[in-house]
């Protein structure tokens, strides 16, 4: 990512679509992971960045209206605090030009409780119906790993208006026969829509 990379936490390749990546660990390291090898260690607290960095980031997304969506990833950014995801989330959905956010995590996976009523609610506040969309990008690549916790997570995200949906990663395991045929039928019973495979 480093030569799609104009500005420090961020990464465009698209006109219209840019990455912003605040945090620099996870609650799981997964082994197919794009950007694993920049992780130094699981849930390291120095993997937070600045938020002097993070709002330089932002206001450079501020300063080029041909950015229409913003995905905050990382890392894995529900691994932050209540107060600094209300803080990014909130300044990225003053600009305008924003018309849709978001949050790649695998937390209704790894931390399904993660995803509680105080969380939902600051993504709630700034869904705007036919303005923007707030909206959830899960990682989840096989059927074993949807539980019942996950499904309730996603149960809570979906009854608060935010969209979910799911990334998956070929892997050795999914990419058997019929197995993303399988996860994509288990997603769609629990809410979450197959979005796009890498």
């Amino acid at each position: 990512e480093h030569d799609t990379s104009p500005f420090d936490l961020i990464t465009r390749r698209y006109p219209e679509v840019l990455i912003i990546k605040p945090y620099n660990s996870c609650s799981q390291i997964c082994v197919y992971c794009q950007r694993n090898w920049e992780i130094e260690g699981v849930l390291d607290p120095r993997a937070v960045y600045p938020r002097r960095m993070i709002d330089d980031a932002i206001n450079w997304i501020r300063e080029r209206p041909a950015i229409r969506d913003v995905l905050i990833t990382g890392g894995d950014p529900f691994v932050l605090s209540d107060v600094t995801l209300k803080h990014i989330i909130g300044r990225v959905a003053a600009i305008k030009h924003v018309r849709r956010i978001r949050i790649g995590t695998r937390t209704p996976v790894a931390l399904p409780f993660r995803i509680t009523d105080e969380l939902v609610d600051i993504l709630r506040r700034h869904v705007l119906p036919g303005k923007r969309e707030v909206c959830v990008v899960t990682h989840i690549e096989h059927p074993y790993e949807i539980t019942p916790e996950t499904a309730k997570a996603v149960s809570r995200l979906r009854q608060a208006g935010i969209s979910v949906y799911n990334q998956q990663v070929f892997t050795f395991e999914n990419s058997r026969r019929f197995e993303t045929v399988a996860l994509r039928r288990a997603l769609r019973l629990i809410g979450v829509d197959p979005y796009y495979t890498f």
